[in-house]
């Protein structure tokens, strides 16, 4: 019989795999969008706006 874990580790394990998930989604998400964007745009115009977006990212500091 393994030993019952506390409230805290069950809440910590939860977060941790609350944002596993999430962080996965969001990258299927943009992975999803990026696709779109190939669809309907040249690559060259599809990198220049990532570019852009990463810059605008970047000095959300």
């Amino acid at each position: 019989m393994q030993p019952k874990r506390s409230v805290n580790d069950i809440d910590q394990m939860a977060a941790a795999e609350t944002a596993a998930f999430l962080r996965r989604a969001s990258i299927t998400y943009l992975e999803c969008c990026v696709s779109l964007m190939m669809t309907h745009l040249q690559r060259e115009e599809v990198a220049s706006i990532l570019e852009q977006e990463a810059d605008m990212l970047r000095r959300l500091d």
